[in-house]
């Protein structure tokens, strides 16, 4: 893969072009998590070190990079163990930096989720970001752009990652050996990495299992409540697919029941069940549940919901 070859992000991937013999020598890619800002990091890097500019996958340095073995490129992360990326780890930046490329003319750095990285650690980084040697780029990738001090911020060319198209995420889907599925098309919201993941099996029994359970639900039955909470163990790292599961099917079936038709439901594929669910309760209470679950929605962080908060929710769910 090289630039040209890229799919979407067509205004990021034309301005990285021009930049390809006289690039800036820092560059924030920014957007929501699964737009592809690491691919198109690790792309350019690659382009850039490669001895004829084009990511030719024959010369010695497009053979290390692909082996993750080049000495002219690092990507810098925060450790599984750890909360962020240390000043130390910027430091060591700071000491490979001084001792200058060893095949090609530039010294690439990628820094993964760089808002991740302490205080410390980005004024550290500032330092260098201000009298960089002139063979040193630095990529940051960010999912949260606020999360980086402005004076960073200000001493890098933002690239802002926007949402795909329909076209591009079936183009990319192709690309990855699937058959685009017209429900993917409409539930990933422009994001291939939503996209992908609903290939995976584990994603869609997780999918299958909250429509089954909201299916079996009567409005009344606390012991199945209580077993949709038992089981609750499931989502506990994704609390997000989960209320977007229930958001998206609740709806649809409210769509379905307010204009008895299909053309605005989104979960095509499982279009018997959202009907189903829609003939079997009133208007009211799936408006009902529809505004817990995107009240609930809004905590940002799994961690903070409690049981107590889960007890409320799942007691709303049983009609109480």
């Amino acid at each position: 893969m090289n630039l040209d070859t890229f799919i979407g992000q067509k205004g990021v991937v034309a301005t990285l072009k021009k930049a390809l013999f006289q690039p800036f020598h820092a560059y924030i890619f920014e957007g929501e998590k699964g737009l592809g800002k690491k691919l198109l990091a690790m792309t350019f890097s690659k382009q850039l070190l490669c001895e004829k500019k084009i990511a030719c996958d024959v010369c010695k340095s497009c053979r290390l990079f692909d082996a993750l073995t080049h000495p002219d490129f690092k990507i810098i992360k925060r450790d599984e163990d750890r909360k962020e990326i240390s000043v130390d780890a910027i430091r060591e930046i700071t000491k490979d930096i001084s001792r200058g490329p060893i095949f090609a003319n530039k010294k690439i750095y990628i820094i993964q989720e760089a808002e991740e990285m302490s205080t410390s650690a980005q004024n550290a980084l500032l330092k260098t970001l201000e009298e960089p040697p002139e063979y040193a780029l630095f990529i940051l990738t960010c999912n949260n752009l606020e999360r980086l001090l402005p004076t960073v911020i200000s001493r890098s060319l933002v690239l802002s990652f926007k949402r795909y198209s329909a076209s591009e995420i079936s183009e990319i889907l192709k690309s990855h050996g699937l058959e685009p599925r017209d429900y993917v098309l409409k539930l990933c919201r422009g994001n291939p990495k939503i996209a992908l993941d609903f290939y995976d099996k584990e994603v869609q029994n997780k999918r299958d299992y909250i429509f089954e359970k909201l299916l079996s639900y009567d409005g009344a039955s606390f012991s199945l409540i209580k077993e949709f909470e038992n089981d609750f163990e499931k989502f506990k790292d994704d609390f997000a697919f989960l209320f977007e599961t229930v958001i998206y099917f609740l709806r649809d079936a409210l769509m379905f029941k307010k204009l008895s038709s299909v053309e605005l439901i989104t979960n095509t594929d499982k279009l018997e069940k959202v009907i189903e669910f829609s003939n079997r309760h009133t208007i009211s209470h799936i408006y009902r549940l529809l505004q817990d679950f995107m009240m609930l929605e809004k905590y940002p962080d799994s961690n903070v919901i409690s049981d107590n908060v889960l007890d409320m929710i799942f007691l709303k769910l049983s009609g109480g």
